[in-house]
């Protein structure tokens, strides 16, 4: 690990704060001048309503016929309207608040991530200082790439976080303007929600064995993807050997992704058990991966859907050994040469594919980053 791989690592944890806080900033005072705006509409029409409302009384209590039974109709038609206008008025001062603390809300979030992960590269840089001081000097270089990978992770495990919040924020938002903006902005909201999810082409059937995530996934349907920063590429020379059964030698790009892929080799044939997590004696999909993972050090959610973490790898071209295949019920771990080891009946090798039993596929992960 270079130094310019450090400064990459910092600038990119911060960097993708940072464009968040962009996306969530706003300006309180106007926000505040906006609800009083409203507020003030709502006492000035209130009284005109009223007034209407005492005169139309009047009329009804001073006269007869149908000259006054005309005035009364109307002068009761424009209180109506005016009470459309008020409630409208009381619909957009919530909305505005609604907004408003929805915003403050993500804001917080993000900087608290952003305090995180500043935190977390301090501590780090602290510790690779300290590095410099380790004998034999030899040591030094293996002890700073184990510096640098965890922090790495870290980073790519803070910046997703600060990606849902973000995307939460944003959904919270849309949810309110379509409130407000009835059918039309519904459908285009809906129609920009559907651009999170995956295609239906992705949810053909194919030939799988095993049983369903007994971590608790489910089946198919339309699932959103979580929003991660991309995958880092790996630096030239920094991957790791792995010998695949068959004897081909592929790389992984980090230790950390060589271990688990080793680890979930070492279960092939072990029987699948739907919840397993006992390693030689029954596993389901996300217990392989979860205890592979925590075997090489790396503490990954239980089920199948939430271990989407570290990055998203855009395409499976791109994909490397450790990586991360999840659909909304099954995980599957890439060991290379266009192969990934899974959970079916039992633990076996497949090709890498994007269909399973009719499940909806929800991308390719990278764990470490």
């Amino acid at each position: 690990m270079t130094e310019q791989h450090t400064d990459q690592l910092v600038r990119h944890g911060l960097d993708t704060t940072n464009q968040f806080a962009q996306k969530l900033r706003h300006d309180p005072a106007a926000i505040g001048g906006a609800r009083d705006a409203h507020y003030a509409l709502q006492t000035s029409v209130g009284t005109t309503r009223d007034h209407a409302s005492a005169q139309r009384v009047n009329l009804t209590s001073a006269s007869s016929g149908s000259t006054t039974d005309r005035a009364t109709a109307t002068s009761q038609s424009l209180e109506k309207e005016v009470q459309d206008l008020l409630d409208e008025s009381a619909e957009i001062e919530k909305a505005v608040a609604e907004a408003a603390e929805t915003l403050h809300v993500g804001e917080i979030k993000n900087d608290q991530v952003r305090d995180q992960i500043i935190k977390e590269i301090a501590a780090s840089m602290k510790a690779l200082e300290a590095v410099k001081s380790i004998q034999p000097p030899e040591s030094r270089g293996a002890a700073s790439r184990d510096i640098l990978m965890k922090l790495q992770t870290k980073i790519s495990q803070l910046t997703g976080q600060a990606a849902t919040f973000s995307e939460q924020t944003i959904n919270e938002l849309t949810a309110i303007g379509t409130r407000l903006g009835g059918e039309e902005q519904s459908t285009s909201a809906s129609s920009s929600s559907s651009a999170t999810k995956v295609g239906s082409s992705f949810n053909s059937n194919s030939g799988y064995s095993g049983g369903s995530d007994g971590g608790g996934g489910g089946g198919g349907g339309a699932v959103h993807k979580p929003r991660l920063p991309v995958a880092i590429p790996p630096q030239p020379g920094s991957g790791v050997a792995i010998n695949l059964p068959g004897g081909k030698q592929v790389m992984a790009p980090n230790e950390t992704a060589a271990k688990a892929v080793r680890a979930a080799l070492s279960q092939l044939g072990v029987p699948y058990v739907w919840g397993g997590t006992a390693r030689g004696v029954g596993l389901d999909c996300s217990g392989l991966v979860m205890t592979s993972y925590q075997d090489a050090g790396m503490q990954l959610p239980r089920t199948a859907a939430q271990q989407t973490v570290g990055a998203e790898v855009p395409s499976i071209d791109q994909l490397l050994p450790g990586d991360l295949v999840v659909w909304s019920g099954h995980v599957a771990m890439v060991i290379g040469d266009g192969q990934m080891v899974e959970a079916g009946d039992p633990v076996q090798i497949s090709k890498i594919r994007t269909t399973n039993a009719g499940q909806s596929f929800i991308g390719f992960y990278r764990p470490t980053g």
